[in-house]
């Protein structure tokens, strides 16, 4: 059973049930409503919520100097003309203990939670369904290094008993394979990814970051053979963050030229938005801006499905339910 925290904050009861008014939407830098498909929340309440027992100093400063709770954030996306958006359970400072940002997503109905679950515990299948039951979760969080053998645990078989879990649930399984200094490991999860997606098709997969891309001005803007192939799997999505954008950025990649081919060979409605706010420093208007200038070139039908409408239609809270 999980447990829900009462969250009581008084700076942001005001905001539980707010709405994006016709004022904020008026200061967005398109002529419709944004998702953020990708924000993380923690709080200096330590007491209460206490750190992962092993997180750097460096997450210990930020947390305790520049918490990211929900009222920043929901002044952010009034400010920008902001909708809604995702939650993301940041593995940084709490790895699976997913009880803040629930009580963020209990106080707030704007935000919808992404909770991290250890993929081979035999209790997540069990959690992920009295999360999406009890808590209202759209969906569960994969993420790491590959294993020596270039493997990624949760893409193993091992990890099965949480993707029947997901798939039974209508849930989303957002995953983000980490590079490493074995160059065959990314090519190897894109191919194992789209054996799962054929596997499990009622899960909508959504790649952080767009899969780790290289930095590459190419031909095919850093995207492998293996990554491009998985446009046939249509239950695949794309998240577009300000992560990637400022590792493309550093390899002098063209932001326009990236979206434009990663659009041509995808589709614009298999994309989703993501500011990364509370991991990537900076602005969050400028989050936004830079995002929107560089799909600028796209149709007014296209950046709608990749700035809002795929996220709002995907990210489900309590999972999506059985036709």
């Amino acid at each position: 059973m999980i447990h829900r925290r009462a969250f009581i904050a008084s700076s942001i009861s005001g905001l539980a049930a707010a709405s994006l008014s016709d004022a904020a939407l008026a200061k967005s830098l398109a002529p419709f409503k944004l998702y953020d498909a990708h924000t993380h929340v923690y709080t200096s309440d330590t007491a209460r919520y206490p750190l992962r027992p092993d997180a750097s100093e460096t997450a210990r400063e930020k947390v305790a100097k520049r918490p990211m709770t929900p009222d920043i954030i929901l002044r952010d996306w009034d400010e920008n003309g902001v909708e809604a958006g995702c939650g993301v359970q940041y593995n940084t400072t709490y790895f699976t203990d997913d009880r803040y940002l629930l009580d963020v997503a209990a106080a707030n109905p704007r935000f919808t939670s992404i909770v991290i679950l250890a993929p081979t515990d035999p209790g997540t299948p069990a959690a992920l369904g009295t999360m999406a039951k009890e808590n209202r979760i759209a969906g569960v969080r994969f993420s790491g290094a590959p294993e020596p053998s270039g493997e990624f645990t949760f893409l193993t078989p091992a990890a099965h008993g949480a993707w029947e879990a997901a798939d039974r649930l209508g849930l989303v399984v957002v995953l983000m394979p980490t590079r490493s200094d074995n160059k065959a490991a990314l090519p190897l999860a894109m191919k194992r990814i789209g054996e799962l997606a054929e596997r499990y098709r009622r899960v909508n997969i959504v790649l952080d970051h767009v899969g780790f891309p290289e930095p590459l001005a190419d031909s095919t803007f850093g995207l492998s053979p293996e990554h491009l192939a998985l446009r046939k799997h249509r239950n695949v999505y794309y998240k577009y963050t300000t992560y990637l954008i400022n590792q493309l950025k550093a390899g002098q990649v063209p932001l326009d030229g990236f979206v434009n081919y990663a659009v041509g060979n995808y589709g614009a409605e298999q994309f989703v938005w993501g500011s990364d706010v509370g991991n990537t420093e900076g602005n969050y208007a400028d989050f936004v801006k830079v995002a929107m200038d560089s799909a600028a070139s796209l149709s007014l039908a296209q950046r709608r499905a990749m700035f809002h409408d795929t996220a709002a239609k995907i990210f489900i809270p309590g999972g999506r339910p059985l036709a």
